[in-house]
């Protein structure tokens, strides 16, 4: 079981991890745009990196109430965040389509992608090493 320390720890590692990735994604697409001089990128960049930060602040946040409050419902939760997390996508996408028309969403998609996926991927090693680490250390006190 973990403890509050730990579960305050881990939270605050994961919005800094958050925080960097996303940054580092934002200067590779502006790196893209200067370099490449593919034009048309911060707007779906400004969309794609909003939608990061407040998709995985959101987990971290209630991740750290659940863990708090009960352990058990840690699987549900997760189970949870990946539809909730696609179905805002879509409807982020939704959005920008209605917003920006037809001839502007593939550098929405494409940018939007970039960031979608990272967040995938985060979010699936950081807890899945929380996970096996806290069960590891269950067995062995036991």
């Amino acid at each position: 079981m973990l403890k509050n320390t730990e579960i305050a720890k881990i939270s605050r590692r994961y919005a800094v991890q958050t925080v960097v990735a996303v940054a580092v994604l934002s200067l590779a697409v502006l790196s893209l745009q200067t370099f490449a001089h593919v034009d048309g990128l911060v707007q779906p960049l400004v969309v794609s990196a909003v939608f990061a930060l407040v998709v995985e602040l959101a987990d971290i946040f209630l991740w750290k109430r659940i863990a708090e409050a009960n352990q058990a419902m840690l699987p549900t939760f997760f189970s949870a965040v990946s539809g909730f997390r696609m179905l805002l996508a879509l409807f982020t996408l939704v959005g920008c389509y209605i917003a920006v028309g037809r001839d502007a969403m593939l550098e929405y998609c494409l940018v939007f992608m970039a960031f979608y996926l990272w967040m995938i991927a985060h979010h699936s090693v950081f807890f899945s090493r929380v996970t096996n680490s806290h069960t590891e250390c269950d067995k062995e006190n036991k």
